[in-house]
């Protein structure tokens, strides 16, 4: 081949490589590796896309290139990788001139969203995570906008899942957290979500589609009747096709309530995690579009039908019997509500005896309290919002002398409680304002976990007053164990002198996601932001960050194997030397 464009870099002439078997030369992006493969001249990124070890010192046979490593092989003349925990390497074109060879000064594939894209879902669909963290690091250096990420992912979760598992809820969260996240915090976070989801499908069947009925003559309360029915009997086939006739009708609203009601027909269902898939759904329709309803939707079926809720159980019927009130109220509510309407009091007065009832030990005077507010005139949202605040307090005057796997029921109640507060504020019908009852009984069920109830910092003087400096120490605090209480000063601390929250819900959030923990601290971290919003200012705002940082002390740190793979995939990218030859002893 003689015609070589003028930018090509010289590497050796032909028979100096052929004597050598490689040369590697400097591209603008790194060093390449040039072989010598029988009668061909092949080229390739020197780094192992696996883990940056020098593909010059590996081997070659029968044009398979072996990195001696973790012997990964590749395809020498496509790159491909035949071990798939490595990834593709980039190759490079050469042209051979005049008895000289010259290599591309940049790979033969265009690294593009395109590329990245491409690559992502094949590393969701492969499981390999380093795979999955340089595309969405390729993704984000190129500006690819969070609605095309999340939708490559959220769509082939809808594809290979039968539910609403743990990687979408976590997806859920990091969108609603990501306007407050630096890049970093942003990629560690929407990788921990895309490794579980991946983790999901690969041990998961596709999902049987359902269609939606033929008639668009169907009324949304004949639809809601159906529900119900469907819901009661655990019916999940008609359950699913009554839902997707409603996402056919076109309303938002509608089909919003339904959910909301298909969620809430079992008091507190699976501890919370029902309603709050069923909200964190219509959020993510709420990014991805309504095309996506049909897809998300269904996965929410098997959880509506198949899961128990609180009438179930002993909890809510004794000692004190807690469900037949609440279902009376419920049929009550409608008339309720009217009567709310028509009193309707943006002043209302009774913030304070409110707080103070939802903390009490009589379930039943809560139920009485919310329902007097509502007859009041106390706007849904507002009470939502201070039952959510109740479910913080539990976690910020959590008593350290219980178990560790107690505070997962602090961690629901909030997520519900945060979850009814964001589906009330979309639509406060009589099915979805009944959620906001189920929520404070769970606060009250909580009781017993703040005794003795832990206080709130006192004086904190001798900490530092840099945000920067605050919230670096919160890290360092966080690589120790179950410094509950030292990382609860440093919350309040930092709220105390007005420090801006968007940076604190950053560092809690990498906090979070560093770590090889569940959903629920990440949950608990976003419906505390989503509270914090909803409050604007404040003593709230700090009851509810320090119960969210106890709460993550208390499970913090783990050995971080998934923030490993992210810090690899992360210095490959950059082009840092990982593999480090050991220097020789001296002699």
């Amino acid at each position: 081949m003689n015609s070589r464009p003028a930018e090509s870099i010289r590497v050796a002439s032909l028979a100096e490589l052929s004597k050598r078997g490689v040369v590697t030369v400097s591209g603008p992006a790194g060093r390449i590796a040039v072989f010598r493969d029988a009668d061909r001249v092949r080229a390739v990124d020197n780094r192992c896309p696996h883990m940056g070890f020098p593909l010059d010192e590996g081997s070659v046979k029968d044009g398979i290139l072996t990195c001696h490593w973790h012997q990964a092989r590749f395809d020498l003349a496509s790159g491909c990788t035949f071990d798939l925990f490595a990834d593709d390497v980039p190759t490079h074109q050469t042209w051979i001139s005049d008895g000289d060879v010259y290599v591309a000064p940049l790979p033969s594939r265009v690294l593009d969203v395109a590329h990245h894209s491409k690559r992502l879902r094949t590393g969701v669909e492969l499981n390999v995570a380093l795979i999955q963290a340089k595309s969405l690091l390729g993704l984000l250096e190129l500006d690819a906008d969070l609605e095309s990420i999340v939708r490559e992912v959220a769509l082939f979760a809808t594809e290979n899942l039968v539910n609403y598992g743990e990687g979408l809820v976590r997806l859920g969260c990091v969108v609603n957290l990501y306007p407050s996240l630096s890049p970093e915090t942003a990629y560690q976070a929407l990788l921990y979500a895309i490794r579980q989801i991946a983790n999901e499908t690969s041990n998961s069947v596709a999902r049987r589609k359902r269609e939606p009925l033929d008639s668009e003559d169907h009324e949304p309360e004949t639809l809601k009747r159906w529900l119900r029915q469907w819901v009661q009997t655990r019916h999940r086939d008609a359950t699913e096709r009554t839902l997707l006739t409603a996402i056919e009708s076109g309303s938002e609203e509608v089909l919003a309530d339904l959910l909301y009601g298909a969620a809430s027909e079992r008091l507190f269902s699976q501890t919370g995690h029902v309603f709050d898939a069923a909200n964190k759904a219509l959020e993510l329709i709420d990014v991805l579009g309504d095309d996506s309803a049909s897809k998300l939707v269904p996965l929410l079926v098997q959880a509506l039908t198949r899961t128990r809720g609180e009438e179930e159980s002993t909890t809510w019927h004794h000692p004190i019997e807690i469900v037949d009130p609440i279902r009376k109220l419920e049929a009550d509510l409608p008339e309720i509500l009217a009567k709310n309407a028509a009193a309707a009091d943006p002043d209302w007065p009774g913030d304070a005896d409110l707080r103070e009832a939802l903390l009490g030990d009589d379930p039943i005077a809560i139920i009485g309290a919310l329902e007097d507010a509502l007859l009041a005139g106390a706007a849904p949202e507002r009470l939502a919002r201070r039952v959510a605040h109740a479910a913080s307090l539990r976690l910020a005057r959590f008593a350290v002398s219980n178990e560790v796997t107690d505070w997962f029921g602090p961690q629901h109640s909030l997520n519900f409680a945060n979850a009814v507060h964001q589906a009330v504020c979309r639509t406060a019908t009589p099915d979805t304002v009944r959620a906001i009852f189920q929520a404070a009984v769970a606060v009250y069920v909580d009781r017993y976990l703040n005794v003795p109830a832990a206080r709130l910092p006192g004086a904190l003087d001798d900490l530092p007053e840099s945000a920067d400096e605050l919230r670096e120490a919160l890290l360092a605090l966080l690589d120790q164990r179950s410094e509950i209480d030292a990382a609860a000063r440093l919350v309040s601390r930092y709220v105390r002198l007005g420090h801006p929250i968007e940076a604190l819900i950053d560092t809690l959030t990498f906090a979070a996601v560093r770590e090889d923990i569940d959903f629920h601290s990440l949950q608990v971290i976003e419906a505390s932001a989503r509270q914090c919003a909803a409050w604007g200012e404040g003593p709230e705002i700090e009851e509810i960050l320090v119960g969210a940082v106890r709460n993550l002390a208390a499970h913090c740190p783990t050995r971080r194997a998934g923030q490993q793979t992210a810090h690899i995939a992360l210095r490959l990218h950059r082009g840092d030397a990982i593999f480090e030859e050991e220097e020789a002893e001296p002699s």
